[in-house]
């Protein structure tokens, strides 16, 4: 078996060597072979250096694991670029620098540049109603622009929420007829455009259309010509076809009993994703940013602008790339996950140096691997941990101790009528947990918390009642209130009220709900049955969200409206008699 390192852009040295049945060992020769093979004049990285990097990516690096391929962009120059892990589990085929990964959200942000890059040559107007380039669009009766797209401040609902509510499959065909279909029997939006900044993958596929109704390109072919060509990216391309070949790709997987098995998005519509890459050629493009190779002075200060709401406030996002803070430095980041891809391109522009990743597992935080490597090559060039997030993200114990009676003041489910979003806090093992993935909130004080994972800081207020509140402050600074709801009621006679058939015409479909002991059942032709648990009165665990039953004036159930996320305010109607 091969492996392969790449310690600078032209050097490339093969080995059938230092393959390990287990997790990799610190490799003492290839560290030497790696120095010994850098040209004059580029940095040397130590044996050290080298071994941590190995040690990261140590869990994957085995004959049955999928795993991740890394390159790290320093001063103009690719330093370091590695695979770990199995590209192919079928055929025995490692991971290289040159293998071809799906980006999923990583894609993004060359969408978005596309888009600039028109914007530029002055062949639309970010100000322009998207409706102008695509009348499938609805008249929602406000203005959605093409710059409300590219920041996430439409209102659309996410495609992806839409389809999972027909029972669509994830690793299901898509096209680009289907989608404008969808999007066009849309009768509401999430809120008002620009008053607001939800995530919308709905939004970058209709950049996608944009780009290839006023270029008449597809977005394929506009980014091989205009930014793939120009910056020798020659693995890279918008798949918009699911039975193209992709060269040298490594195959996704998810783990199930036992091993693992294959998960790979199978749809045409991009724009939101659909690019393959390598991370030799994600350096690549980071070094663009730098240079400015491809757009020039002007695209590259356009790329870089945050969104603006109609409020005045700005937001990280820009285009399809998000500015944050790592350990005092300024970063601009996105990630991308999608079946069993994951993804993630860190720049820390100030330095000139970058880290890309790209696994083909989804048990790999790309996120987190990426910050590792960063840490690793820039050392002492980086700000301390902050001491909250050292006690917290590593699973680490906190330095405040709260009772088990005082965690379980916090208890319950807390709704975000606002964001229409749930979260349910327990107490587990004399621990503070919020469910789900599960992310565990290390004590602070008496009332905040550190959320391990997010980071983000959760603050309870009790009121002289007996009502709790939480605050949840994401560490980019978006602000989220909650409000801890009664226990719900599962008697019965307030079960059998919500029985019937209710009907979505933006969908197209009908539901089934059936009351089942102290839960609900929800039909859905085809599909698995799923059971519908209470979380507070009149609101149930959804598919992906929480269904919330609608009663009239009279007291009866006339409905349910949907809160999934990326979705808001879905409203199925009861049928008469159903």
């Amino acid at each position: 078996m091969t492996r392969r390192c790449l310690t600078h852009d032209r050097t490339e040295l093969k080995f059938s060597r230092f393959w390990e049945e287990t997790a990799v060992a610190p490799r003492r020769e290839f560290a030497i072979i790696l120095a010994l093979a850098v040209p004059a004049g580029a940095p040397l990285r130590s044996q050290s250096t080298n071994v941590r990097v190995d040690s990261i990516f140590a869990a994957f690096d085995t004959r049955d694991s999928p795993g991740c391929a890394v390159a790290v962009s320093d001063g103009g120059r690719t330093v370091f670029a590695k695979g770990y892990g199995m590209a192919s589990l079928e055929h025995d085929l490692p991971i290289t620098p040159t293998s071809a990964f799906y980006a999923a959200s990583v894609s993004k942000q060359f969408t978005a540049f596309a888009v600039a890059m028109l914007a530029e040559q002055g062949k639309l107007s970010l100000d322009d109603d998207v409706r102008k380039w695509i009348p499938e669009v609805p008249d929602f009766g406000k203005t959605i622009t093409v710059r409300h797209l590219i920041h996430h401040t439409s209102g659309l609902r996410d495609y992806f929420g839409l389809l999972d509510m027909t029972g669509w499959p994830d690793d299901g065909p898509v096209t680009e007829a289907q989608f404008l279909d969808l999007v066009s029997r849309q009768k509401a939006l999430n809120f008002e455009p620009g008053s607001r900044s939800l995530y919308s993958n709905t939004g970058y596929v209709l950049l996608s259309i944009l780009v290839k109704r006023v270029s008449g390109k597809s977005l394929r072919e506009f980014a091989d010509e205009t930014m793939f060509g120009p910056l020798g990216m020659t693995n890279s391309h918008f798949r918009d076809d699911h039975t193209m070949l992709v060269k040298n790709r490594a195959l996704a997987y998810s783990p199930r009993a036992g091993g693992w098995r294959v998960d790979v998005p199978g749809f045409d519509v991009v724009g939101d994703g659909g690019l393959y890459t390598t991370v030799e050629d994600l350096a690549r493009w980071a070094r663009n940013f730098d240079d400015r190779t491809v757009g020039g002075d002007a695209v590259a200060a356009r790329v870089l602008t945050r969104g603006r709401l109609t409020s005045g406030d700005s937001i990280p996002y820009a285009y399809g790339l998000v500015h944050n803070v790592y350990r005092g430095q300024p970063v601009i980041v996105h990630g991308g996950a999608y079946g069993g891809y994951r993804a993630n391109l860190l720049r820390f522009p100030a330095q000139r140096f970058a880290v890309a990743m790209l696994c083909n597992a989804t048990t790999a935080n790309a996120a987190q691997l990426s910050q590792a490597v960063a840490t690793v090559f820039l050392g002492d060039r980086l700000g301390p941990v902050p001491a909250a997030a050292a006690s917290t993200s590593g699973g680490g114990s906190s330095t405040v101790k709260l009772s088990r009676e005082q965690l379980a003041r916090y208890a319950g489910a807390y709704w975000d009528a606002r964001n229409e979003a749930l979260r349910r806090i327990d107490v587990r093992d004399s621990t503070l947990v919020m469910l789900g993935t599960p992310i565990v909130l290390s004590p602070v004080s008496e009332t905040s918390f550190r959320a391990s994972l997010t980071n983000a800081t959760v603050t309870f207020a009790v009121d002289r009642d007996g009502a709790v509140t939480m605050e949840e402050i994401a560490p980019g600074g978006d602000k989220s209130t909650y409000k801890r709801m009664p226990a719900p009621k599962t008697d019965a006679s307030t079960l059998s009220d919500y029985a019937g058939d209710y009907v979505s015409d933006e969908l197209g479909t009908t539901w089934r709900v059936e009351p089942t002991g102290s839960a609900l059942t929800l039909r859905r032709r085809a599909l698995p049955d799923i059971t519908l648990q209470p979380v507070f009165p009149d609101a149930f665990n959804a598919p992906r969200g929480v269904m919330r039953f609608v009663r009239g004036d009279n007291g009866r159930v006339t409905g349910f409206v949907i809160g999934a996320g990326r979705v808001t305010g879905f409203v199925f109607r009861k049928t008469p008699g159903g």
